[in-house]
């Protein structure tokens, strides 16, 4: 510590041998450049000039920058090295933080202000480089007006941090141990800036997992930090000791098993919700399989019993005991897929209707399917209505007064009709063969655009006239780098073609941008945000396109709206983007 101080010591001595040298260099330079100034003969005053001139020159380049003579024309002492601990600031992070490490680094070496100034420029890279040139030159004569004018100019690059709050959404798994918890949990904490150690020893208690642990530090009440990290280590130290012994069980057990002992594993389900069916799953299975509707497993009723096996239990499907049909998850998600497809209507709550035996065998017979009606005086009521996504701001509202006027107004319909004058005319909008702008051809494809959110471009965005709302997923939402706090509380649900609900987390305001500039249109939409799969970012209804005045042709796959001077403007799908999600729906 001592031998630093001593170096820090020369360093400062050395700057101010030198700011005195600078100042008897440039008062002998002054004294010099008034003697010139008399020539005795016609030839030195030419000689002057030309000298004089040249030292204007050399002094006008010495001015290019934003700093002032004195700080660019001061000399670094002999001595003095550049830190290179410091990565140069590109424009990207906290700027706050970017000057807080300089400063330090600085200051160690005995850095004055001037230095500072001086320095600070090879500490800059890209763009903040081309920004510091840029400044009006000799404007900065301190290193304070620099950072001023600095910290002002890049405060929109600094990286989002989290709040406290966030703390409060971070839980333990329930099979995450609690070291990896901590590990998870002391990552974001230190990031937080100020965060007050009350608030993160509740927030890390309140995230705990049930168990015996929470219950121990719910009488213990550790006060501080100290306390709670020196309870969580004993835990920790015991899930390691139980870990060890488990996987020295397992291989024990591991060596005892025969090679021909085929591992055992455990199916899991495809989708996340299932059809509730009117009819026991055996009979529906049972049903399609003697309509040829689908086929059995190739090895369905030649399985050789097990040892010990439950033959209480016998599934239909691969038609063995040792599992009921109920249980059988392939012969579930099978008959949730043919649902998905419309083969299962007749099995659905609110899709029931009466048949007759032969009825229902030539609906679900092979030869039958895809032909069209002999006559058109065999006409069958249809069974039910297939919905589209539905709910959101075009229903109404999710008040009981604001639904109440929405269901009026639509019951006005019927009514006595009145002309409605049109206040804002639009200009004619037509499709041609040269709209579609694809080598591939249209097999029902969907409209996939691009579209800007803000300053983002957003990819894989669904317009889909069928939807009432514009939905926004959480993914998308949590890329774009939000946060939870623009997100405004609404309620209700999203209900979907089979009738599902998917909750609302809530609703955003965003800028959103159809077209490219010049020829496109910018608007202030309200999205819904749900968290649910998707294969697309976003999925814009009828609120979007009738706020834009766009109209969506599947047939040339591509949109159309208009401008204020009544230009039209023509947004061509991604054709391959519309493939991919198609494709990645399908897999789910």
């Amino acid at each position: 510590m001592a031998d630093e101080n001593q170096i820090m010591a020369t360093q400062i001595a050395e700057l101010n041998h030198a700011r005195i040298e600078h100042n008897d260099a440039h008062r002998q330079q002054a004294e010099d450049e008034e003697h010139q100034s008399q020539p005795t003969h016609v030839s030195e005053t030419a000689r002057g000039e030309e000298q004089q001139s040249e030292d204007e020159k050399e002094e006008s380049d010495d001015l290019v920058g934003p700093f002032t003579e004195e700080v660019m024309n001061f000399e670094l002492p002999k001595r003095f090295t550049l830190p290179l601990t410091l990565t140069p600031y590109d424009g990207l992070g906290d700027p706050r933080k970017f000057l807080k490490k300089f400063r330090s680094i600085m200051i160690v070496n005995g850095a004055s202000d001037t230095v500072l100034c001086h320095c600070f420029p090879n500490y800059l890279d890209g763009p903040v480089l081309d920004w510091l040139c840029a400044l009006p030159a000799g404007s900065i004569s301190r290193f304070h007006q620099l950072v001023k004018l600095f910290e002002e100019h890049f405060a929109g690059s600094a990286i989002y941090l989290h709040d406290s709050d966030y703390l409060n959404t971070i839980k333990q798994g329930p099979n995450e141990s609690l070291k990896d918890y901590m590990t998870r949990f002391t990552k974001v904490a230190i990031s937080i800036p100020d965060l007050h150690p009350e608030v993160h020893l509740h927030a890390i208690k309140s995230g705990l997992r049930p168990g015996k642990f929470q219950e121990t530090i719910a009488v213990a009440k550790p006060k501080t930090l100290a306390e709670f990290w020196e309870k969580a280590k004993g835990q920790i130290d015991i899930e390691e000791l139980r870990q060890a012994r488990k996987s020295d069980k397992s291989h024990f057990r591991e060596e005892d098993k025969s090679s021909t002992t085929k591992k055992s594993f455990k199916l899991t389900p495809r989708f996340d919700s299932y059809t509730q069916f009117n009819t026991k799953r055996e009979d529906i299975i049972k049903e399609i399989l003697n309509s040829k509707l689908i086929k059995p497993p190739r090895k369905a009723g030649t399985y050789q019993d097990a040892k010990n096996v439950d033959k209480s239990k016998y599934c239909a499907f691969h038609q063995k005991h040792s599992h009921n049909t109920d249980d059988c998850v392939v012969a579930k998600d099978l008959l949730e897929r043919l649902a998905r497809q419309g083969h299962l209507d007749k099995y659905i709550g609110g899709h029931i209707q009466k048949r007759g035996p032969s009825s229902t065998t030539n609906d679900l017979s092979e030869p039958n399917r895809g032909k069209e009606k002999a006559s058109s005086s065999q006409y069958e009521r249809p069974r039910g209505i297939i919905n589209c996504i539905s709910g959101g701001y075009a229903g109404g509202g999710y008040s009981n007064s604001a639904r109440k006027r929405s269901f009026r107004a639509i019951c006005s319909v019927n009514g006595p009709q009145q002309d409605v004058a049109i206040t804002n005319p639009q200009p004619e909008v037509t499709f041609t063969h040269a709209d579609f702008n694809s080598n591939i051809q249209n097999l029902d494809d969907l409209v996939v655009v691009t579209i800007q959110l803000g300053d983002l471009l957003v990819k894989k965005v669904l317009l889909d006239p069928g939807s009432s709302v514009d939905v926004l997923f959480y993914s998308t939402f949590q890329k774009m780098k939000l946060s939870n706090n623009m997100l405004q509380s609404t309620g209700g649900d999203l209900v979907g073609f089979s009738g599902e609900r998917v909750p609302i987390l809530g609703s955003v305001w965003l800028q959103t941008t159809l077209g490219e500039h010049p020829l496109s249109k910018t608007n202030d939409i309200q999205y819904l945000v749900v968290d649910c799969f998707s294969p697309y970012n976003l999925i814009l209804g009828r609120a979007f396109l009738n706020k834009f005045g766009a109209i969506v042709s599947t047939v040339h796959l591509c949109v159309k709206f208009s401008l204020q001077d009544d230009q039209v403007v023509t947004v061509h799908g991604d054709h391959k983007e519309a493939r991919q999600c198609y494709n990645i729906s399908m897999k789910f």
